[in-house]
């Protein structure tokens, strides 16, 4: 049989013969190749990689148990067991987070594209673990990303959290908080919400809170208005938020309205940074808003104790000390609400154990004034600007009308520009600067008392008074303390009124004084049931804390009443003397002169033993009196016509007795034993080296009054 011959056929079709020889095993072994691939793969090939990767970006150890992928235009890429370890310092701790599984579903198309999105995102059984430490480090603290540029965050859409945990401690914050974190779907109308349930301590205080708020993907979305619902229980202090904010990132176009309540607003200091002195209960609410880098609380109303208040309170968080700008008013103020802003315990009672013991404290004092410390590390934590007007001030205890203040506090220094009130047509202006050092304030304090009618007083007192009495005078205190009570106790300065035309003494005195002092003064003096207060004089300086007597005058229709002596806010004791007598030389009216002595909140009155002609020689001779000094303020406060001004110029060009009183007064020895002589520069002789008779002051006398008097005008 013939052969074929080879060299006659085409090399193509030698080639195809050979590939055709070999094709089918080829194939075959690659099918079992794929096969055995198919069967035998595992995403955990991956883990080593993504646990460096991960590890690197967080600066923690990551590890995962098991690592599942799923193909499709959207991947779903499953992690089972993971953990993620404590940084070094935290190392004692539980993990920093676990999860039985997290899935993450990543969006291919437009991972081409160059935008990372994140579709879904669901967690089972997270826990995580947070603690910052008293020195400032944090294990929620991470490394820095590199590279100086920023990174685009990814696009996150739905959020499935199943039986979250989170654990918060914080050292510096006194806080141990424990959250249950879940979301539910959304059904309908109703969006998908992230839901937490708090629990443990805030600020060293027991907190408990609730929080509702819109899924991821409504808080990326700036056209969907986000959903709010937060409230808060601190201690016995509750804030609620509801609302929606239309552009949450930059938390702009808000419809939130916030609710503060509780039994001190000074207790909001922990949950909002801002300084408040202490208050009464309370009750606010008002729209919450973010807008030019301020935070504001505006247009809100509610009450506390038995005041309205209403206004705007705007924040600037963003600069090194929080700056807080307020603009508040009232339309009815009851002033004892206001106590804590002078250091007085708020309100007509105690609305918290911290004001209680701070009142029980104070009683156990003694003293008059305020004493509750001014709490200083508080006052550098925030810059307050303060603007106040309550239109109607009512309170039975203090008869004034309006109040306005205008106040800055500025790295822990107070400066009161004003602190008015309004009193019928007179005014009581006062204004003053607190600056820190060492362990308290240096202060300096002023008050201007202009054409106050005490009619106005009394009506408030419950008193139908006629007449058209006038109060004029100054207040200045400077001083150093923790307190108004230490500032005044340590404080120079002094006091210089006149009442003029009073009215009725027997109404006025038990008001001013209390009402078992008043009545006894009233006995004690000699004076009528009923009759005409003319004029109240008094000058008095205040040196380390205790105001000596220049000059006390009470004069009636047909008494004059002269007083001598120490008030001392030092210890909070009183040592005085009065002494009244007649106008018109009714010896018989002449009673003996009373002491008053012992603590200023409870002083007895005692009258002296001594007969009448010394009573009368005691005042003519130990009353420091100095009408021409006086001169000026009464003139200034009361008018140039009023009865004081006269009553000074009878006393000193006709008096009484038929001697004028001298400028200086004999040795008496104090509770220290000093003389009062010397401790006002005054001697016991009573020549002034130009002479005084029997018609009125000498003229070196008078000069040195003047002298006096411009060189106290001037300091002021």
């Amino acid at each position: 049989m013939p052969q074929p011959d080879h060299s006659t056929v085409p090399p193509g079709t030698a080639r195809r013969s050979v590939l055709a020889q070999i094709r089918f095993p080829v194939l075959g072994v690659l099918a079992v190749a794929v096969m055995a691939l198919v069967i035998f793969w595992s995403w955990d090939w991956f883990i080593p990689m993504v646990e460096r990767r991960a590890g690197a970006a967080l600066g923690r150890r990551v590890t995962l148990a098991h690592l599942h992928v799923r193909i499709g235009r959207v991947i779903r890429i499953t992690a089972d067991g993971v953990k993620i370890d404590e940084p070094d310092g935290f190392t004692t701790l539980p993990p920093f987070a676990t999860a039985d599984h997290l899935m993450v579903g990543l969006n291919l198309w437009h991972l081409l594209g160059g935008t990372v999105d994140l579709p879904v995102i669901a967690l089972d059984r997270p826990v995580v673990e947070l603690n910052g430490k008293r020195d400032g480090t944090a294990n929620y603290q991470f490394p820095a990303s590199g590279g100086g540029g920023s990174t685009a965050m990814p696009r996150i859409g739905e959020l499935d959290i199943d039986a979250g945990q989170m654990h918060l401690v914080h050292a510096g914050l006194r806080s141990d908080m424990r959250a249950q974190v879940h979301t539910t779907p959304g059904q309908g109308d109703v969006q998908p919400r992230i839901v937490a349930d708090v629990r443990g301590t805030y600020a060293g205080q027991a907190m408990t809170g609730h929080f509702s708020g819109g899924a991821l993907v409504s808080l990326a979305d700036r056209t969907r208005p986000y959903p709010v619902d937060v409230d808060v229980r601190h201690g016995p202090t509750r804030l609620t938020l509801v609302g929606t904010v239309d552009d949450p990132l930059s938390f702009a176009g808000a419809r939130l309205k916030l609710t503060l309540a509780g039994p001190d607003m000074s207790l909001l200091y922990p949950l909002t940074g801002v300084v408040i002195p202490q208050t009464p209960a309370y009750h606010v609410a008002g729209s919450l808003d973010y807008h030019d880098r301020r935070v504001r609380f505006r247009d809100f109303e509610g009450v506390v104790g038995s005041s309205d208040l209403g206004g705007t309170l705007s924040a600037d968080p963003h600069q090194t000390v929080t700056f807080v700008d307020t603009d508040l008013h009232s339309r009815h103020v009851d002033l004892a609400d206001l106590g804590g802003f002078f250091g007085a315990t708020p309100g007509e009672h105690p609305s918290t154990t911290q004001q209680a013991a701070e009142e029980k404290a104070h009683a156990a004092s003694g003293a008059v004034l305020p004493t509750t410390p001014i709490n200083m590390p508080r006052l550098k934590a925030t810059n307050v600007h303060l603007v106040y007007h309550g239109d109607h001030i009512e309170n039975r205890h203090t008869p004034l009308d309006n109040i306005d203040v205008l106040a800055d506090i500025r790295d822990g220094m107070i400066d009161v520009h004003h602190l008015n009130f309004a009193v019928g047509k007179g005014t009581l202006a006062s204004s003053g600067t607190f600056v820190p050092q060492g362990d308290g304030m240096d202060a300096r304090i002023r008050i201007d008392m202009e054409q106050i009618d005490l009619a106005r007083l009394m009506q408030a007192m419950g008193h139908n008074l006629h007449g058209q009495g006038i109060i004029g005078g100054h207040i200045v205190v400077h001083g150093h303390g923790r307190s108004l009570a230490q500032i005044v106790g340590n404080g120079d300065g002094g006091i210089t009124m006149a009442l003029d035309d009073g009215g009725d003494i027997s109404a006025i005195l038990p008001d001013l004084l209390g009402l078992e002092l008043g009545k006894a003064l009233l006995s004690a003096l000699g004076l009528p049931a009923r009759t005409d207060l003319k004029c109240l004089i008094a000058d008095m300086p205040l040196q380390d804390g205790v105001f000596h007597t220049r000059t006390l005058l009470l004069e009636t229709g047909d008494t004059r009443t002269v007083g001598s002596g120490d008030i001392r806010f030092s210890n909070n004791t009183i040592d005085y003397r009065l002494l009244t007598h007649s106008r018109h030389f009714a010896i018989a009216s002449f009673p003996g002169p009373l002491y008053i002595t012992g603590p200023l909140k409870d002083p007895s009155i005692r009258p002296g033993a001594e007969i009448i002609g010394r009573a009368v020689a005691s005042v003519l001779t130990g009353f420091v009196f100095s009408p021409v000094g006086l001169l000026p303020t009464i003139e200034g406060g009361v008018g140039r016509n009023s009865s004081c001004a006269s009553a000074i110029r009878e006393v000193n060009e006709n008096p009484a007795a038929g001697i004028a009183p001298h400028a200086s007064h004999p040795v008496r020895h104090g509770a220290h034993g000093r003389s009062t002589s010397a401790r006002h520069g005054a001697t016991a002789d009573h020549t002034d080296g130009g002479g005084s008779g029997a018609n009125g002051l000498g003229a070196a006398e008078r000069a040195r009054i003047r002298a006096a008097w411009a060189r106290k005008m001037a300091a002021h």
